[in-house]
């Protein structure tokens, strides 16, 4: 459900969706239908941060690069970062994205759509790229089609990036553009009506930047359909209720409760970047621990649980409990990182504690949900394969002595 006072938004096709919700960042064209004709379409699918630096007017460059052969790599150089720019790309596989750059190389504009972790589209606006004049109509009319495997690019992927950076206007097979800067992106507001018939509201770019990271542990979560789900759950603390932690999740054989560190950059008149931001989160993070560590100690002295309104919720802790600190981007961690944050909660709590960003959390319930839809059993719900996901991850993160790791899950075909 969409607030749309707006002039459209964009719903994803199916087979967009499907690679959106599975890929953490990528773009993709399509020649879509808008209000009036067709268009050529950019979809933009990044973390919270990319899609705030784009927003704030980051500069940003088109690149189009012919690679492995015949194939097209096009994307996004998104200079959130001076030393390491940002490339969001694909390689061409369909007819409508080769359209699309076929009517933009004769100088339509672009109609740019951003999705979130959650593959919603969450702003838009029209962009003027001015690509009549470039060999971008050459390049895509000699390029193949057809479906390609992404995750070999790694190398190529690098070599594009210093091509594009070092802007050799004779390379036939490279095309770099800058883009405009963009003022007027129209927001679009999301509704989510929650399993318990809640309305949840998500403006990823209200000014309240770490209330709307806490709303997507809600919107994450929903459909592992959890006994208690308590957003900003109360404790009474003499005569009023104060807030345990920002999210708090419980079944008959255990809870989990949140605490959400963003990290603002609407607000902020110079945009940071990500070296500045990876030290701000690493004491957001050192804080985060101790405030699950203090929610812990409540819930096991039978504190009363309550939800906003007063409401006393059932619970349950006697198993060991998940703390949860949900970040806007696992990369601004160092590789080898939490070993003594992870040691000292589980020896305080008797529990297990994780650093996911929203990306991350996606993954482990989407593999949450694949693994109940395969299972043979009847009597595993969605909640008791997300508290086993993250039992296995605890025991890699132990291994590895850090814990900032990603976890792949990969399934036969069956």
């Amino acid at each position: 459900m969409t607030d749309a006072k707006l002039r459209y938004m964009h719903w994803l096709s199916a087979h967009y969706r499907s690679e959106f919700l599975a890929t953490p960042q990528l773009v993709r064209f399509d020649y879509a239908k808008g209000k009036d004709a067709f268009e050529p379409t950019l979809l933009v699918k990044g973390d919270a941060l990319v899609l705030k630096y784009i927003i704030k007017g980051v500069a940003l460059q088109f690149v189009a690069a012919r690679v492995h052969g015949d194939r097209l790599l096009y994307g996004l150089l998104i200079f959130d970062d001076p030393a390491g720019p940002a490339l969001l790309w694909s390689i061409m596989e369909r007819a409508e994205e080769q359209q699309a750059l076929f009517r933009l190389a004769e100088g339509e504009n672009c109609q740019v759509f951003l999705f979130n972790e959650l593959a919603i589209n969450v702003a838009w606006t029209a962009i003027p790229l001015n690509l009549s004049s470039s060999r971008l109509g050459s390049l895509a009319a000699s390029a193949g089609l057809g479906k390609i495997d992404h995750s070999t690019m790694g190398a190529t992927l690098d070599h594009v990036i210093s091509r594009a950076r070092k802007g050799d206007a004779t390379d036939p097979e490279l095309m770099v553009v800058d883009i405009p800067l963009v003022t007027d992106w129209r927001m679009v507001k999301n509704t989510l009506i929650t399993n318990q018939a809640l309305a949840s509201h998500l403006d990823q770019f209200d000014l309240d930047e770490g209330r709307q990271q806490e709303k997507l542990i809600t919107w994450l979560t929903d459909n592992l359909k959890p006994s208690v789900s308590i957003d900003q759950p109360q404790v009474q603390r003499g005569k009023k209720l104060r807030e345990l932690t920002d999210a708090l999740l419980s079944y008959p054989l255990g809870t989990f409760i949140f605490e959400s560190k963003a990290l603002a950059l609407l607000n902020r008149p110079m945009l940071p970047d990500r070296a500045t931001l990876s030290k701000n989160i690493l004491g957001h993070i050192n804080k985060a621990a101790g405030q699950l560590k203090g929610a812990v100690r409540q819930l096991k002295a039978a504190a009363d649980i309550m939800d906003e309104a007063g409401k006393v919720w059932p619970v349950e802790r006697t198993h060991p409990i998940h703390g949860i600190i949900l970040i806007p981007d696992l990369r601004l961690l160092p590789e080898k990182f939490g070993a003594e944050i992870m040691s000292d909660f589980m020896a305080a709590t008797g529990g297990y504690i994780h650093i996911l960003d929203p990306s991350e959390l996606l993954r482990i319930i989407q593999t949450t949900e694949e693994f109940v839809r395969r299972s043979e059993s009847q009597t595993i719900t969605p909640m008791m394969a997300f508290d086993s996901r993250l039992m296995v991850r605890a025991e890699h993160c132990i291994e590895a002595g850090s814990l900032n790791v990603e976890i792949l899950t990969h399934f036969s075909n069956r």
